[in-house]
């Protein structure tokens, strides 16, 4: 019998991770904006479609491995799922849809793979981690309005934050120090798995806009070569328009900030208290 071919099994299942998850944004977008029934039935259709092709193949795979365990637990895993694979869940507090059927997939896929090396390894898992990441930390203001919650300072915001992720990431850690010859850079808040770092900046003032981007430039130079974080978000929660989006990437773009950092502007309830 022919052996099983574990990178192309892992480049069959990426294929199908990306077109579930490109139906779980569009459906996302139905459910915020609203579209005719048909249109989101055809989309819960198709993804049900494509999740249990994925079902299949893992099946497949268990059998033709003899991991009878590995396919029970599978098994076990989807059976509360049944008939309901188009269905989506929420992450509380931001409102940020996903598909548990599919990180249960993902979570074996991981499992099936964790012996060989993948050129491009996870790739899937780790654009749509951060995609995820990137919805909780836009949803930044909506997390501390929940809670009743108008922020005073920096530590407040991203404490917040801080619980959200680590029932989202399991694998987020604060303050991890990278060292340099003159100082130690120590991230805010950091997802050891895809490698990314948040550093959050609290904004109740014109210059304390400009002040932030300045000190998020330096963080960038303190950051550069680091193992460990490789992708980074600067997270400018300002209490009033001082500065847009576009102005924020603008001055990005005149500094020559590298492509892996990148800055989001949210608004929100706050004021610091002036000392």
């Amino acid at each position: 019998m022919k052996e099983f071919d574990f990178i192309e099994f892992n480049s069959n299942i990426q294929k199908d991770f990306v077109d579930a998850q490109i139906i779980v944004d569009k459906l996302q977008d139905y459910y915020e904006i609203g579209y005719r029934d048909e249109d989101k039935e055809l989309s819960e259709l198709r993804l049900s479609e494509i999740l249990n092709q994925l079902k299949l193949k893992f099946y497949f795979t268990y059998e033709f491995l003899g991991l009878e365990k590995m396919e029970s637990s599978l098994k076990s895993e989807l059976n509360k799922y049944e008939g309901k694979f188009e269905k989506l869940s929420f992450i509380p507090y931001v409102d940020v849809a996903y598909s548990p059927i599919l990180w249960i997939f993902q979570n074996h896929l991981n499992a099936i793979t964790c012996h060989i090396k993948i050129e491009g390894e996870n790739k899937f898992e780790n654009t749509n981690s951060q995609n995820l990441l990137e919805q909780i930390l836009r949803g930044t203001p909506k997390i501390l309005s929940d809670r009743k919650i108008e922020p005073k300072n920096e530590t407040e915001v991203r404490n917040e934050v801080y619980k959200i992720l680590i029932h989202v990431f399991p694998d987020t850690v604060r303050e991890i120090p990278i060292a340099k010859v003159s100082k130690t850079y120590k991230p805010d808040i950091g997802i050891k798995n895809i490698k990314s770092a948040i550093e959050y900046k609290f904004i109740d003032s014109e210059n304390e806009a400009k002040v932030a981007i300045g000190g998020i430039f330096e963080d960038i130079q303190g950051y550069e070569g680091s193992e460990d974080w490789t992708n980074f978000y600067a997270v400018f929660y300002m209490t009033d328009n001082f500065m847009t989006q576009d102005q924020v990437q603008a001055e990005f773009k005149l500094s020559n900030v590298p492509f892996h950092w990148k800055p989001l502007v949210v608004f929100g309830k706050g004021k610091r208290v002036k000392k």
